[in-house]
């Protein structure tokens, strides 16, 4: 039986992950910045899964190297999932970028010492597209440049993280290392909502605490999907060495907008100008991040997620009624 370490335990994936990987027969080990976290992530999963099961805990953060050679050692394979908030923007830059960074390099160098060759890294869209105006067709073998001006943290955090660990694995061969790219990830949690962005955006949207509709496109997937698709790689060595993009589509916020009217929601119907939302985000930190996806029509490539996965994604209606259902049920 493999033994699987799960980064960033109380995440929205990261819990996702651990669910399924438990389902499938996996011992689970999972790391907390916080360890009186552990109990309350143990009542989740067990209301979820409906029975009892065994999970480990290692108290370890990104930023410094305690906990991490005792979670490691022993183990098949790490899903790093651990990682900033992208909506922490209270953060400086460097505080952003540097547990993404070198908080991955130190899982990499701590798993080759301990002979743990199988890594399966979340990265995320926008580190193929941020910063290339009027990019359209995003497959893998595109690249966000970091050095775009007014990029936002987050992004340039992402896209220097995953460059980083390419060039790790380039080095060091005996890494064996596939990167999943989704874009926004939405779909019911295991417990209360997390900070993630996706599910504070979806909420203010449904609360039409954000007012308008912006007119940017934007992917969008299933956070089951996305557990399901670190799986399959853990379970396909086709995927070595690849990036992963998975989405079930591409959206403009009206059009999503639109859903959630369809199932009894008061979301945003207007879409302002380009001219004023770029007026408008030197207010905001918000719209700042979204300003290279301005009326691009952007689709997402996910033909390696077919291919290699069978990626058959769960239908982007029924994730957002059950998105909604499970956000209602906290409030």
């Amino acid at each position: 039986m493999k033994k699987v370490l799960v980064t960033g335990g109380s995440s929205y994936i990261g819990k996702h992950c651990i669910s399924q990987l438990l389902e499938k027969g996996y011992e689970v080990r999972t790391t907390l910045r916080d360890l009186k976290k552990a109990d309350e992530i143990k009542v989740d999963l067990k209301k979820f899964l409906n029975k009892e099961f065994e999970l480990e805990f290692f108290e370890a953060d990104l930023i410094e190297d305690k906990g991490w050679n005792e979670a490691i050692d022993g183990c098949d394979a790490i899903f790093h999932l651990a990682g900033p908030f992208p909506f922490e923007v209270k953060v400086s830059e460097e505080e952003q970028i540097a547990p993404h960074v070198d908080g991955s390099l130190r899982i990499l160098e701590i798993s080759k010492k301990n002979n743990v060759n199988r890594i399966i890294m979340i990265s995320s869209i926008a580190a193929a597209y941020m910063g290339k105006p009027g990019e359209t067709n995003i497959d893998e073998t595109k690249w966000t440049n970091e050095n775009t001006k007014g990029i936002d943290a987050y992004t340039k955090s992402i896209v220097l993280k995953e460059k980083a660990a390419w060039k790790f694995v380039e080095n060091n061969d005996s890494i064996k290392l596939t990167v999943i790219n989704p874009p926004v990830v939405i779909g019911p949690g295991i417990g209360k909502p997390t900070k993630a962005g996706s599910l504070v955006l979806f909420k203010k949207l449904i609360t039409k605490e954000l007012p308008v509709a912006p007119p940017f496109k934007q992917g969008m997937v299933d956070v089951r999907d996305v557990a399901k698709i670190f799986l399959g790689a853990l379970e396909s060595d086709n995927t070595i060495g690849k990036r992963i993009f998975v989405a079930e589509g591409t959206y403009w916020v009206k059009d999503f907008c639109q859903m959630l009217i369809d199932i009894g929601h008061k979301a945003p119907t207007f879409t302002p100008p380009i001219f004023l939302v770029k007026f408008l985000s030197n207010f905001d930190k918000g719209l700042k991040q979204i300003l290279p996806l301005l009326g691009v029509d952007m689709e997402i490539n996910t033909d390696i997620a077919k291919t290699l996965l069978n990626f058959k994604p769960i239908p982007i209606r029924e994730t957002i009624k059950e998105t909604s259902d499970y956000i209602s049920s906290y409030d």
